[in-house]
């Protein structure tokens, strides 16, 4: 590809993910000059993209500007009235619609001069003397070089670290490799919340499963019939048909709802159901794959969820109360409007890992915990969705590699973010870490505060005139606490 206009700046953020909009409003309140990138048609990620029940963890170990974007969302629902059942069921922040989330950062984004690129895929990077030195990326009006100081890499697939040459993997390390009991091919037992010795402990190049968050609604006003998909087969649900007939089911015994404001509902995976909104096996290819095969792989989910719906809604196998409560649900017709009420954001829990300067295991959420060179917090249980589908010696299989650990608050080293090469690139998303401890670290508040560290990070080594790696942990540290950053666990 010939690139087109060269564009030169200070940053080039790829991905307008949390991390990347965290990263860009940091580093424009500094007076950086922004390119911020986007692959899909909007920002904000997974948090524009359906998931409006936030995965927080301890409420005390969330500052930054995570902390500032839930302060906003209470701000916006106030516009009901100071006391309305929005701002009651926003919960502190906690809780939005996607377009509150949308209007909210679309605000921070504006407020910091920022303006995102969208429809915008990596081409090509030119790296010379282990530093990036351009970034050619292609849209729909043409092609763009981009010359920068630094980069940070804030997507969910790790485009921008795999086309620069940083190291990276993807899939399972093995249980011997850094001794992690939650390491590899693993079967959990919920009773005990422990792995069983059935699970293997064995590498393989396995992910834990996406999906789309739907946001459904049960407002007749605003919902959208769940129409027959294309292609449905109702025998592809046969798990879902013997999970129902084993006892009595409730929806909530099939899909994870989460309440909104505004009657709405965040849809996600019940792990514990035999069959839910999960699309078990069906995205190995995705980290790797070009943008073609992940659309295609994207929508085949959408097609898998969609048919799950239909069929809770209107097969014989499905008792009739819980048939009747999913009939009362629909997608939302003010979500989503340009694509028919489903997001365009799947929900990528997991893809490359860059293999950095500290590869974060489970041992530094469960155990070594202090870091001198934290930057933020985490508290979120390690949590992994099912990777395949394994038969233990009985006809009906179980969703391998499903695991929750609890975790006490921990530190994540500014180590982690940085990969041997390219040294003038910081990874907040897709950053060093085992699939264990990727469990815990993936998580969009912590993901945004990273993406502020790392806003931070560029704009003091411009400053200082030193690079990313050579920068003065403690300054960058300093930084953060004005900036209302949690950057040291509580003791308890």
């Amino acid at each position: 590809m010939s690139p087109g206009a060269t564009t030169r700046c200070d940053l080039l953020i790829y991905g307008a993910s949390p991390a990347g909009l965290g990263a860009a409003v940091a580093a424009a309140r500094r007076g950086l000059r922004v390119v911020l990138a986007e692959p899909l048609g909007r920002i904000g990620g997974m948090v524009t993209g359906g998931l409006g029940r936030t995965d927080l963890g301890r409420p005390d170990t969330v500052g930054g500007l995570f902390r500032e974007f839930m302060g906003r969302i209470v701000s916006h629902y106030q516009q009901h009235g100071a006391d309305s059942e929005q701002v009651r069921d926003c919960q502190g922040g906690e809780r939005f619609e996607p377009q509150a989330a949308l209007a909210v950062l679309s605000e921070m984004v504006n407020e910091a001069g920022l303006e995102a690129r969208l429809n915008r895929t990596i081409a090509a990077a030119r790296v010379a003397e282990g530093m990036i030195r351009t970034v050619d990326l292609s849209g729909p009006d043409g092609a763009e070089r981009i010359t920068a100081s630094a980069f940070v890499d804030a997507s969910y697939e790790g485009d921008l670290l795999a086309a620069a040459g940083a190291r990276y993997r993807t899939g399972r390390e093995a249980r011997a490799e850094y001794e992690e009991e939650y390491a590899g091919h693993i079967l959990w037992d919920p009773t005990t919340a422990r792995p069983t010795e059935h699970g293997t402990g064995e590498a393989d190049g396995r992910l834990q499963a996406y999906c789309f968050r739907l946001t459904l609604t049960d407002d007749p006003a605003n919902r959208l019939p769940i129409e027959r998909p294309p292609g449905y087969d109702p025998s592809r649900y046969d798990l879902l048909s013997k999970y129902l007939a084993e006892e009595p089911r409730r929806l909530e015994d099939v899909l994870l709802p989460g309440k909104l404001p505004n009657r709405k509902w965040d849809i996600n995976n019940w792990g514990y159901c035999w069959q839910s909104m999960d699309y078990i096996e069906a995205n190995d290819a995705y980290p790797d794959g070009s943008w073609e095969q992940r659309r295609a792989i994207a929508e085949e989910h959408r097609l898998y969820q969609w048919g799950l719906l239909y069929f809770l809604q209107n097969e014989a196998d499905v008792p009739s109360g819980l048939r009747e409560h999913a009939r009362t649900l629909g997608l939302c017709k003010d979500e989503f409007t340009e694509t028919g009420g489903w997001p365009e954001q799947l929900y990528v829990r997991e893809a490359r890992r860059l293999v950095g300067r500290h590869v974060f295991t489970e041992h530094d959420a469960r155990r070594e915990r202090s870091k001198p060179d934290s930057i933020a917090v985490g508290s979120y249980p390690m949590d992994s969705h099912g990777a395949q589908w394994y038969r233990i010696g009985q006809p009906t299989p179980a969703p391998e590699g499903f695991f929750m650990c609890s975790v006490r608050p921990y530190e994540i080293p500014y180590r982690a973010l940085l990969p041997g090469s390219p040294r003038n690139l910081l990874v907040p998303v897709c950053l060093s870490a085992t699939h264990a401890g990727y469990g815990t670290l993936r998580m969009e508040p912590v993901m945004m505060n990273l993406g502020l560290a790392c806003g931070v990070a560029a704009a003091l080594a411009k400053e200082c005139n030193v690079g990313l790696q050579q920068l003065d942990v403690g300054e960058l540290q300093r930084a953060l606490e004005q900036e209302n950053q949690i950057i040291r666990a509580p003791a308890r």
